[in-house]
């Protein structure tokens, strides 16, 4: 199982991977797609400029440091949606960008996977969250399409990433452990977050009452309620890591994409070393002492269950 890492800079290379990063992805927009479009036009899913690669020059740098290490880097192209006239700017891009030893693309519009698929066949091509692989149909139908690995949304529980799993075995699968729990699903989200200093319209606090009740509705209200009075940037899955190694899962995915190096290293050596306690054979309740623990000296705080990956393990 591999520990894939977000990253934004060459520097951070060798910290992330001696903290046990065993991949890396990151964005770039070109300064001619900039002009072209604006940050609000991104050419992947963030829309501010210290969630990318500076330029060229530090994307080939951190690449050829990946690479001398052992490691991959994947590109993220994952905007939820091009206009039609971009798609021959991302096919230009796309081929520019395998030339300079990029390991694989991370998408999720359909249409540029159709035209990668058709004029750069050889780059593996993954699916990100974005592309909101819900069930094992869904699975198979990107894996037709040529999507070799699949990031799995947040919203899943385990016995459905279980599931997926089994029935398409030819396919890989990326489950998020660490960072940045989102309470919409993501690839239907429309929110633009254009500056990470800012509080996004899905962290405003907010109050709900019912109009007209009804069953659940008290539910949903204590529901809702919760995630105001949490730090979604703060989420976690290690208590699961046991339960999706045995799933047959094969990276867990760190967010962190423009987040400082330093929180980036000490998640990343949180995951490390509870994947290091999984391997030695410890689960159940000793592990999740242990990863509540190493939670707690990473972010400061105690868990709970609104920014818990798994929630089904608090029963």
């Amino acid at each position: 199982m591999k520990i894939l890492s977000p990253i934004d800079r060459a520097d951070e290379v060798g910290p992330l991977s001696d903290a046990g990063a065993d991949e890396f992805y990151g964005g770039y927009v070109p300064d001619a797609w900039r002009k072209k479009y604006s940050m609000l036009g991104s050419a992947n899913h963030r829309y501010f400029p210290s969630a990318q690669i500076k330029d060229e020059r530090e994307l080939k740098t951190i690449i050829k440091s990946a690479h001398a290490l052992g490691k991959k880097f994947f590109l993220t192209l994952n905007a939820p949606y091009y206009l039609e006239g971009q798609y021959d700017d991302l096919v230009r891009d796309a081929l520019r960008f395998s030339g300079v030893g990029v390991d694989a693309f991370i998408v999720s519009d359909l249409g540029l996977i159709v035209r990668l698929r058709d004029r750069v066949p050889d780059m593996p091509l993954h699916l990100s969250t974005l592309g909101t692989v819900t069930n094992s149909l869904s699975a198979r139908f990107f894996h037709g399409l040529g999507i070799l690995r699949v990031v799995f949304p947040r919203e899943l529980t385990l016995q459905e990433i279980k599931g997926i799993v089994r029935k398409n075995p030819g396919v890989e699968f990326d489950s998020f452990v660490m960072v940045g729990k989102c309470p919409n699903i993501e690839g239907f989200c429309s929110f633009t977050h254009s500056n990470q200093n800012l509080i996004w319209p899905c962290e405003e606090p907010y109050k709900m009452a019912a109009i007209k009740s009804g069953a659940g509705t008290g539910r949903i209200i204590r529901a809702q309620k919760g995630w105001s009075k949490v730090n979604r940037r703060r989420a976690c899955g290690l208590c699961a890591v046991p339960d999706l190694r045995k799933a047959g899962v094969g990276a867990l995915k760190v967010v962190g994409r423009g987040g400082p190096t330093g929180l980036k290293v000490k998640v990343v050596s949180a995951v490390r070393d509870v994947l290091e306690l999984s391997r030695l054979g410890m689960e159940g309740e000793p592990l999740r002492r242990r990863a509540k623990k190493i939670y707690s000296e990473t972010f400061g705080d105690s868990c709970n269950p609104y920014v818990c990956y798994f929630p089904e393990l608090w029963k």
